[in-house]
């Protein structure tokens, strides 16, 4: 494997992936807290602080995992050892196992969202016109950015699951074939984390 020194600006790109949603989530979460002022909204408050969190982390996740790897990839020689491509397609398919978790996660709370769905229409009931129309950008940021983070990691995974598949083909070992095709894929990847 490469030494640790280029790996660095891809893990810097990574924190500052994730600091970047952070702050946005951050931003929209404080326009919408200062709208709703109260104690009954004290945990809505708090729990929508915390999904934010959990969304901008996810979202973060994807992206560095994207650039991480391509640089990764990117500084690998020609004609790896054996040893090395192996290193490298276990520490691929530990990502690969992670984004599915977040996958799964993102999956629990739509199914936890949708179980309370109820709920949240009685508590909308009970709200004035701009508490209620607040609400509802919330729910409908909340699911986009699910959806988004959904499909990033599963896009992410796709291009991970490509790459072990190269390298096992022998991008790493002298096929040229698929060795371009994994530039490729990591060109796409770059462009991900960008």
């Amino acid at each position: 494997l490469p030494p640790r020194a280029p790996l660095a600006p891809a893990a810097a790109s990574r924190r500052e992936a994730m600091k970047l949603c952070v702050s946005a989530a951050a931003a929209v979460l404080a326009a919408v807290c200062a709208v709703s002022e109260g104690a009954t909204f004290g945990r809505l408050r708090s729990a929508a602080r915390q999904a934010a969190r959990g969304e901008a982390e996810l979202l973060g996740e994807n992206r560095a995992a994207a650039g991480y790897f391509s640089e990764l990839l990117r500084g690998l020689p020609a004609n790896a050892t054996k040893a090395k491509q192996e290193v490298v397609i276990a520490k691929l398919e530990a990502e690969v196992s992670r984004l599915s978790d977040n996958v799964k996660k993102i999956k629990g709370i739509e199914k936890s969202d949708a179980a309370h769905e109820k709920d949240s229409e009685k508590l909308k009931a009970s709200m004035s016109g701009k508490d209620r129309e607040m609400m509802d950008k919330m729910d409908v940021w909340s699911k986009r950015m699910n959806e988004k983070a959904k499909v990033g990691a599963l896009d992410v995974m796709s291009k991970l699951k490509n790459a072990i598949h190269l390298i096992k083909k022998g991008a790493l070992s002298g096929n040229t074939d698929a060795q371009a095709r994994l530039n490729d894929v990591l060109q796409h990847m770059s462009a991900m984390a960008r």
